[in-house]
């Protein structure tokens, strides 16, 4: 499972790219400047090791079940599909109550 519009909202937003334009058009403060540049610095915001976790837990993540998916697909198409309304609710209520408990 490949997720390439994971970062989409980060790099489309428009805060995030002026707040890079302004830390790219300012020069470094006197005080702050280093004397002798000895090697490259990452700080990654707590927002960044997310996205990094995300993307870990995506790649790691099953694929889907190509079998299950082709046959409901072909159902869908035949107009043999049938789902219970009340199936799906239900479905939904028990997965939304164990995530949260």
């Amino acid at each position: 499972m490949k997720i390439d519009a994971l970062n989409a909202p980060l790099l489309n937003n428009k805060e995030t790219r002026e707040a890079g334009e302004k830390v790219r058009a300012a020069p470094p403060a006197p005080e702050t400047a280093p004397k002798e540049i000895s090697g490259d610095v990452v700080q990654l915001s707590d927002r960044s090791r997310l996205i990094a976790r995300a993307r870990e837990l995506a790649g790691n993540a099953p694929e889907a079940r190509v079998d299950k998916v082709n046959d409901l697909k072909a159902r869908i198409d035949a107009g043999t599909y049938d789902v219970s309304g009340r199936a799906v609710a239900e479905a939904m209520l028990k997965k939304g109550l164990t995530t949260i408990v």
